[in-house]
């Protein structure tokens, strides 16, 4: 699906893989070796709490490849915060994160991107760890949007001036309440892909305590194998439902006005 829009309130996307079984021998002593491969580019190194594994009904799994202490997650940030790869025992993702930068497109950015730099985890693993091929067992594509009070949305009444058919319930509570909602949806795609859409509205850190819209769609499963051929296949289909369901969820006004709508096939 061909669409692109010049002003899209996407804030963040996220791409990965998770794999099962973890990566036993991969071992915090090993980071080191990753990130001379990845410095030039990611000059910043973090340590985060590790996520859990992403399974069937969603629930989380934290494994410790039988270690004293659980591998950390860890974060290998850009110069400009934009780019980030996150590299546990159970996983590979690559974010981009909006720091006053245009969106750079899936197909021709941000997917080679991921290509590149998995490539070369793959590469790292088997001359550093002694790993093969590791095993994919889910994919991830997320896209995360933020709406702030423009125009077309000023707070939480206005959501269904961009999600056409939402709506929030009567309350009899006083006229200046300002309702506050978390919404989540999920949609069977095929049988190896699932869409989870979440509604939600939260409060800014700039301006302090001004509200946010965030509509955020993460499509997860399983590839029909390992191969690059099928990896390649199922983002294609991920990414293109998501984008049916965002066009289909939002208002045609606000797309062609205020994101700039350019093509749609």
């Amino acid at each position: 699906m061909n669409v692109r829009f010049k002003n899209p309130p996407i804030n963040e996307l996220i791409i990965g893989v998770y794999f099962h079984p973890p990566l036993a021998r991969l071992r915090s002593e090993h980071i080191g070796l990753l990130w001379s491969r990845l410095r030039t580019e990611f000059p910043t190194v973090e340590q985060r709490p590790p996520l859990g594994n992403v399974d069937e009904d969603q629930s989380i799994v934290v494994e410790t490849g039988g270690e004293f202490m659980v591998m950390p997650r860890f974060w290998f940030v850009s110069e400009d915060e934009v780019s980030l790869i996150q590299v546990q025992k159970s996983a590979f993702l690559l974010n981009w994160r909006r720091r006053n930068s245009e969106y750079p497109h899936f197909v021709e950015n941000l997917k080679p991107g991921f290509d590149k730099y998995y490539g070369v985890f793959k590469e790292f693993l088997q001359h550093d760890v002694g790993v093969g091929n590791p095993e994919i067992a889910r994919c991830e594509l997320t896209y995360a949007n933020v709406i702030t009070s423009s125009d077309y949305w000023q707070g939480p009444h206005d959501t269904s001036r961009v999600i056409r058919s939402f709506a929030i319930p009567n309350h009899e509570s006083g006229h200046d309440t300002v309702p506050a909602f978390n919404c989540a949806y999920q949609y069977q795609v095929e049988p190896n892909l699932q869409l989870h859409v979440t509604i939600r509205t939260a409060t800014a850190a700039k301006p302090p305590g001004s509200p946010v819209l965030i509509l955020e769609f993460r499509a997860l499963g399983q590839p029909d194998g390992n191969p690059t051929p099928e990896i390649d296949a199922w983002y294609d289909r991920a990414h293109d439902a998501i984008i049916s369901r965002f066009l289909s969820m939002t208002n045609k006004d606000v797309q062609r006005i205020h994101w700039k709508l350019e093509e749609a096939e």
